[in-house]
């Protein structure tokens, strides 16, 4: 299993959009972290910030971001994935904390130069240890590869992340919203449910960058590799760790 792990977790459908953020569900031990507060790791680029899973026609795109707080300029040219990481998508059927499918990225090489690794999506168990024994599809940073129905990109971008600390009651609303999605049920009031900022609000993130993760793999493979129907609902959080 990867150490120094930083969690997101959320509820997902094959058809639905997913919503993204800091969620955890009650009664599982998972522990979450965004933006430069991960409990276990010091290192920015095992750092999680948010995940997102979303539906695009017949495929679904798993987003994870780490390396919070990119100045523009230097720190983004210089920013990279740690060689030694194992950046995981766990997706999860029951919602009983243990992935019974996985989609692993790791990288090979340093700096700019580095490639990406994606396995799966594959069929796991709660004793599978480190890296998965599958396919993989490689990729050079900072650039989109296409490849038998899956698409990967791992690399600098701006962070997708809105957020107006000191605005509305906006981020309640997003927040709700997120841990709703999470736990199946509603979570606050009846107005707190928007997904949508105030026009004048302020995106106390603009101007940074992050790096990201962006998998985009065939609803039909994440159904096969969980064993449910392409209707069915699932559960997905990521892990960052350093492989084993």
């Amino acid at each position: 299993m990867p150490r120094n792990p930083s969690q997101f977790l959320l509820r997902s459908t094959l058809g639905i959009l997913a919503v993204g953020g800091v969620v955890v569900a009650a009664n599982l031990d998972v522990r979450a972290a965004d933006h430069a507060d991960s409990p276990d790791t010091t290192e920015g680029n095992l750092d999680a910030n948010d995940l997102y899973v979303f539906a695009r026609g017949d495929n679904l795109v798993f987003a994870l971001t780490v390396s919070p707080l990119l100045a523009p300029g230097q720190a983004t040219a210089d920013a990279a994935f740690n060689p030694e990481g194992l950046y995981q998508f766990n997706l999860d059927r029951e919602r009983d904390g243990v992935a019974d499918a996985v989609i692993q990225v790791a990288f090979l090489g340093s700096g700019t130069d580095q490639m990406v690794d994606v396995r799966g999506p594959v069929a796991t168990t709660a004793t599978t240890m480190g890296v998965v024994s599958a396919p993989s599809i490689r990729a050079p940073f900072d650039q989109t590869v296409v490849q038998g129905g899956t698409s990967i990109f791992a690399g600098p971008r701006d962070d997708p992340f809105f957020i107006d600390l000191f605005g509305d009651r906006s981020v309640t609303s997003v927040l709700n919203a997120a841990f709703g999605a999470a736990l199946g049920e509603q979570v606050g009031a009846d107005d707190e449910q928007s997904l949508e900022f105030n026009p004048d609000a302020t995106d106390d993130l603009a101007g940074l960058n992050t790096l990201a993760i962006v998998v985009e793999v065939p609803k039909s493979q994440v159904a096969g590799a969980l064993g449910i129907g392409p209707s069915d609902a699932f559960f997905a959080w990521a892990t960052t760790g350093v492989r084993q």
